[in-house]
């Protein structure tokens, strides 16, 4: 699988979710979505410290076994657009909690250092 499939896979599971929920289909924005995946790709990329002599062939095939993490740091990032910073959220005796993002790294461990 290469990356721009990996990508495109994300983007189509994430957004059959979301169009999935009628609330949030009228506001899904196709461009911030593909921005969170891409961002959420990058930074499991980094996480895992891939030594300089790592191709780039090689980096794509070691990224397909973190295929879970980048599709939930993408959710997540495109869910919390607008609550970025908040931890959690009171209001007329609704209440949200937002798990710590960080957690969705589990697994993604570094390479080298």
């Amino acid at each position: 699988m290469t990356k721009q499939d990996m990508l495109d896979e994300i983007f189509e599971n994430l957004k059959s979710e979301i169009l999935a929920d009628e609330a949030q289909s009228d506001i899904l924005s196709e461009n911030l979505l593909k921005a969170k995946i891409k961002s959420a790709y990058r930074e499991v990329v980094l996480a895992r410290h891939y030594p300089s002599y790592y191709t780039e062939i090689m980096i794509e095939s070691d990224m397909t076994n973190y295929f879970a993490n980048v599709e939930s740091l993408a959710r997540y990032d495109y869910n919390s657009v607008g609550s970025e910073g908040l931890s959690s959220y009171s209001s007329d005796g609704t209440s949200i909690h937002y798990k710590d993002r960080d957690k969705l790294f589990y697994g993604v461990y570094p390479i080298a250092r």
